[in-house]
């Protein structure tokens, strides 16, 4: 009898086996494909290592405003290919190592539940004392014939001289930017009137202007049935994912409208003992980091420990330029009822981002009027999932805006941006600070303009 059966060997899925292995929990871990699930082998690190490379040949191949001549600029995409593969493989195999490392057994097949907490794989029955249900999602059909998932344009071992991409999701811009940057002339066909639908219109606005600039083509309000292309463009269908769920025999989960397993804020299934985590959820961000954290959260209520608040969540997009959102936009933030101050910069006044060349973002923060307290931020930049998380942190433990400007943040870098924000907010706040008995005690309490001289000296 197995403490903990878990179908799936994808972020939620390893990260609980570790998780449970360090409770000294004995663990069983189906995986049917290979382990590290789509992020680390057909999604996360195989693309961003892609845009790593787009970035590198697009700026080489643009480099002469920095006295850099290049007589010439090429890529060896089988090189390219053979390098993400070796990083994918050398990940999987460290993984594997942790895991074993942990005693957590792992099982290679297609596991069903076939009763109250029973797994079959490949003839054999385990049984546990509860099961996590990690099977995570798959590309949704492609929406035109001939058209290929991201999972076959990351097979593909040459350039497609032309890209025609269906869908303004996350997945969708991040294809489009990468392969553009490699060379691609890349088309964007959406069904909507602007790309990024789900996320602030302000990082959309800059997000599609970035785009344009680079020569990629956005087509919007399409009727994809009437869609006809025929200039020999590989045709990338980035129209969403779906769960994937798990062979089961007598055993009936509640589903949500999307398909998804409905589970509580703990994980727990509809059904005694088996619980869900990651993509598989319902209504799931489809986010690595938030499968993991599901994962591990599962794990602790199995072992009857307390469950901290959900956190925030930062959802990222990896492109030419990184976008996050974490918390409230200021129309979710109004939308709830909450009276807010929202603050934009521009990345043009960063000294950072001047010299990389990456002035048309910006960095805009969210904070309640009356308590001066972030409740979310939006940012477009280099290194803005790296930003994030301080702000990410400030939301979750409930900090104000003069809280935050107690750090003093380094220059010249990408995240004094956010301390320029915070001081231009201040003066839109409508805090009362009571008064202080005298400069020292000022100075102690608000661990800033005195403290901050103490440190210096």
């Amino acid at each position: 009898m197995y403490d903990l059966a878990i179908i799936g060997g994808g972020p939620a899925g390893y990260s609980a086996a570790l998780e449970a292995a360090g409770r000294n929990m004995r663990v069983v871990l189906f995986e049917y494909r290979q382990l590290g699930g789509t992020c680390l082998n057909r999604g996360c690190v195989p693309t961003k290592y892609l845009s790593h490379v787009g970035k590198k040949y697009y700026e080489a191949s643009r480099a002469d405003s920095d006295g850099i001549s290049c007589s010439s600029v090429n890529i060896d995409f089988l090189k390219t290919a053979d390098r993400m593969q070796k990083i994918v493989t050398e990940l999987r195999e460290q993984l594997e190592s942790f895991l074993l490392y942990g005693n957590v057994e792992i099982i290679s097949g297609e596991a069903k539940i076939t009763g109250d907490r029973k797994v079959v794989c490949e003839g054999k029955t385990y049984e546990a004392q509860n099961l996590l249900i990690a099977t995570g999602s798959a590309p949704s059909e492609p929406l035109l014939p001939g058209a290929i998932t991201s999972d076959e344009l990351l097979k593909l071992n040459k350039i497609p001289e032309k890209l025609h991409v269906l869908g303004g999701g996350v997945v969708a811009v991040e294809f489009a930017q990468i392969f553009r940057m490699l060379g691609s002339e890349v088309t964007l066909s959406i069904r909507a009137n602007r790309i990024l639908r789900k996320w602030d219109e302000e990082i959309a606005e800059a997000m599609t202007r970035s785009m344009k600039e680079r020569g990629i083509r956005i087509q919007t309000n399409c009727d994809f049935k009437d869609l006809s292309i025929g200039d020999g463009s590989v045709v990338l269908s980035a129209a969403g994912r779906k769960a994937v769920l798990p062979p089961t025999e007598n055993i009936v989960f509640d589903l949500g409208a999307g398909g998804g397993i409905l589970v509580d804020s703990c994980g727990r299934t509809s059904v005694r003992g088996i619980y869900a985590a990651g993509d598989v959820v319902e209504g799931s961000p489809q986010l690595a980091h938030v499968g993991m954290e599901q994962g591990r959260r599962a794990v602790r209520h199995m072992a009857g420990l307390a469950l901290s608040q959900e956190a925030a969540v930062v959802q990222c997009i990896y492109a030419a330029q990184e976008a996050v959102s974490v918390g409230l936009t200021e129309e979710e933030a109004k939308a709830k009822g909450l009276s807010v101050v929202a603050v934009k910069q521009s990345m043009a006044a960063n000294a950072r981002a001047m010299i990389v060349k990456q002035t048309d973002g910006f960095t805009k923060i969210v904070a309640e009027k009356e308590s001066g307290r972030i409740v979310g931020a939006q940012l477009m930049s280099e290194r803005a999932g790296d930003m994030a998380t301080e702000l990410a942190l400030a939301i979750d433990r409930k900090m104000t805006v003069s809280e935050l400007l107690c750090s003093v943040r380094p220059h010249p870098s990408f995240c004094e941006a956010i301390t320029d924000v915070l001081r231009a907010m201040e003066n839109q706040l409508e805090i009362r600070e009571p008064k202080k008995d005298s400069q020292e005690s000022q100075e102690a309490k608000s661990g800033r303009k005195g403290g901050l001289l103490r440190f210096l000296k």
